[in-house]
C-alpha cells in the first residue's frame, strides 16, 4: 500500500520533472549554438570594431570638413565682379627691365582666366595684364599677373594698392601682356 508520504513526493517529483522539461524545451528554443571558433571570430570582430569606431567617425567628419573645403573652393574659383575702384596712378606704370609683377589669381579653366582678364582690363588705370600657364603635379594652371615691376619693394606697394580690390602677391614677372 501506498503510504501517504511516498505518494507526495512523487507528486511533487513528477511535477518538479515537468517543469523542469517544459523549462528546457522553453530555453532550447530560444539558446542559438555557436561553435567555439565561430564564437572567437565573433568576439575578434566585435573588438574590432570598438577599436576602429572612434577612427571612422573621426574619418566622417574629415570628410565632412573635406567637402565644405571643396565647396569653398569652387566658390573661390570662380572670380566675383571687381569692384570699379581706381587704383593710385603709380600703379599703371610699366617698366622694361621688369623682374616682379602682383598675381592676383590662379585657374583650372582658360575661360574663367579670361573673364577675369576682360574684368581686369576694364578697370581704368590698371596695370599691364599677363597670364602664365604653368604645369603642377600633371595640372594645369593659368595665373593672372597685374604691373610689371623693376624692383621687390615697388610690387609690394602696388599688391597693398590693389589689396583692396583682391588678394595678392608679389611673384616673378612673366612677359606675355594680355591686349
Amino acid at each position: 500500500m501506498l503510504h501517504y508520504k511516498d505518494f507526495l513526493a512523487t507528486l511533487v517529483l513528477g511535477s518538479a520533472l515537468a517543469n523542469s522539461a517544459h523549462a528546457l524545451a522553453t530555453d532550447q528554443k530560444q539558446a542559438v549554438f555557436i561553435k567555439k571558433d565561430d564564437l572567437a571570430v565573433l568576439k575578434e570582430s566585435a573588438q574590432q570594431w570598438q577599436q576602429t569606431q572612434p577612427q571612422l567617425e573621426r574619418l566622417l567628419k574629415l570628410e565632412s570638413e573635406l567637402q565644405r573645403t571643396v565647396d569653398k573652393l569652387k566658390q573661390l574659383n570662380t572670380q566675383p565682379e571687381l569692384e570699379q575702384t581706381q587704383p593710385t596712378n603709380h600703379l599703371a606704370v610699366v617698366n622694361p627691365n621688369a623682374l616682379f609683377a602682383v598675381q592676383v589669381g590662379a585657374y583650372k579653366n582658360k575661360a574663367v582666366l579670361e573673364a577675369a582678364v576682360k574684368q581686369y582690363q576694364s578697370v581704368p588705370n590698371m596695370l599691364e595684364v599677363n597670364t602664365e600657364q604653368v604645369l603642377i603635379e600633371q595640372h594645369t594652371f593659368y595665373r593672372l599677373k597685374l604691373g610689371a615691376f623693376k624692383t621687390k619693394n615697388a610690387a609690394e606697394d602696388a599688391c597693398k594698392s590693389l589689396i583692396k580690390i583682391n588678394n595678392c602677391f608679389v611673384t616673378y614677372y612673366v612677359k606675355t601682356p594680355q591686349s
